[in-house]
């Protein structure tokens, strides 16, 4: 296959306006947002004894596509700190709403008015790489003092952003999936958390079994039943199958073939069917099972980090935490799903690209990058980080002792699918709920969700 990508994401997501990449303006970072504050003043760093890229001056676009007040101060100010080390480079950052991203920046790359520097996730870079529109990274990424620390599910996941093998974004820290429990619940119920650190699936289920009182309006498990549900089954069965990809092979066998399948999805939807799950789960997606696990529900979620923060913020100190994601009882490899990020890109037409390879080594570094995640609760992409006090303690720690096992298997998504975020979010859903409702039996549900895999990939994969 020309496109070698390896997806975690919980779904893809597609989102003719054109921005300008560069605008007047003195100073480190400059903004074009109409509402935007200027960018916090430059730290106390020295200058570098040698400028960054060619030593010319030269002002740089930035473009951020995941925008929040929060991570737009947070990034100028890294724009700010970068040009006082490097006082030739200059910067002007702009922002574009998510929801309107990745229309206006495959416009932008059409009239080759891409900035020289942006962010974006899997959808952006395959749209550009194959247009010619952003840079070869692989040799930057490679050989970087720091690659050696670079844990093995960064690396792995890394490959995320690799098209014909080669690297075209620096990821800016990853998030993967990690079981919030109430352990006020999970104490009633006989239960220690340090007993179930490392626990299997059928540990899981037994334990939302038991959580489970539907006299008190308790269930063990805010169930995804609506859009993208079907990621938390296929993580589920590649787990238990051993099996990390949809198409196991090179061909258009797909994991809902083998013959423990139907039997697994049974299991796992039983968890609604047998009513573990509250009724109108059927129906839920992220925000309705984060109100389901903070509202006292459910005592089981399956999420990732930034979660985190708003159960600090809603929840009682105590009475929650998060636990490493489950896996196979005496499995060779821990199947994990990695989870969405942004990953920096250096635009084919940069005015200076030595510059922008210099600022995504910088705002990768083990330092800028740590700083980064504490910020936005995300997991950084260094062994030595991970072992950071702040990972290495209360809920961040589940995700943490996960990501540094060795013997971790990436679940894939089929990327190459044109459609596999209309399967996730539509096709999907609607076949599983069939199921869950009574409506379609499993075998019939299974059949129809592996005929339309079929179908498609003898449509985007098959010859190519």
């Amino acid at each position: 296959m020309k496109k070698q990508v390896s997806l975690v994401l919980a779904a893809l997501l597609s989102c003719t306006l054109l921005l300008s990449a560069c605008s007047g303006g003195g100073g480190a970072a400059s903004s074009q947002e109409p509402a935007g504050e200027p960018a916090s003043q430059a730290g106390e760093e020295a200058p570098s004894e040698e400028p960054a890229g060619s030593g010319e001056a030269v002002e740089l676009g930035f473009l951020d596509v995941m925008p929040s007040p929060e991570r737009t101060e947070f990034l100028k100010s890294q724009l700010d700190k970068f040009h006082e080390q490097n006082p030739n480079v200059t910067f002007t950052y702009n922002s574009v709403p998510w929801d309107d991203a990745y229309k206006k920046v495959v416009s932008m790359a059409a009239s080759n008015t891409l900035p020289d520097i942006l962010t974006g996730d899997v959808t952006f870079m395959l749209a550009l790489a194959p247009m010619g529109q952003i840079e070869d990274l692989t040799e930057m990424w490679e050989g970087s003092p720091d690659y050696g620390d670079l844990s093995e599910a960064t690396k792995a996941a890394s490959s995320l952003y690799t098209y014909e093998e080669k690297v075209y974004a620096i990821p800016d820290g990853y998030q993967t999936q990690g079981i919030f429990v109430r352990t006020d619940w999970l104490e009633a119920a006989g239960y220690k958390v340090e007993d179930l650190q490392n626990w299997n699936w059928d540990q899981y289920f037994e334990v939302v079994e038991k959580l489970t009182d539907p006299t008190q309006n308790r269930y063990g498990i805010a169930f995804r039943g609506g859009g993208n549900g079907f990621m938390r089954f296929y993580e589920y069965l590649a787990s238990e199958l051993e099996t990390p990809a949809i198409f196991p092979g090179d061909n258009d066998t797909t994991i809902l073939e083998d013959p423990r399948a139907q039997e697994l999805f049974e299991k796992f939807y039983g968890l609604y069917k047998n009513g573990q799950a509250p009724k109108d789960s059927v129906n839920w997606a992220f925000k309705e099972m984060v109100e389901g696990f903070i509202n006292g529900q459910c005592g089981t979620l399956n999420q990732t980090p930034e979660v985190t923060i708003t159960c600090e913020q809603s929840m009682e100190d105590g009475t929650w935490t998060v636990l490493p994601f489950p896996s196979k009882e005496g499995a060779q490899k821990k199947v994990l799903l990695w989870g969405q990020t942004a990953g920096y890109m250096v635009s084919a037409n940069c005015k200076d690209k030595e510059a922008g390879f210099d600022f995504i080594r910088y705002i990768s570094s083990p330092e800028v990058n740590l700083e980064y995640c504490k910020a936005f609760s995300g997991l950084p992409l260094y062994k030595s980080t991970l072992n950071d006090d702040f990972f290495q303690k209360g809920a961040m720690k589940g995700y943490a002792d996960a990501l540094l096992a060795d013997n971790l298997a990436y679940l894939t998504q089929p990327t190459e699918l044109t459609q596999w975020g209309y399967f996730l979010s539509e096709y999907a859903k609607n076949e599983t709920q069939k199921y869950m409702t009574g409506a379609q039996d499993s075998a019939t549900t299974i059949a129809n969700l592996n005929s339309w895999l079929k179908e498609n990939y003898a449509k985007d994969i098959a010859g190519k």
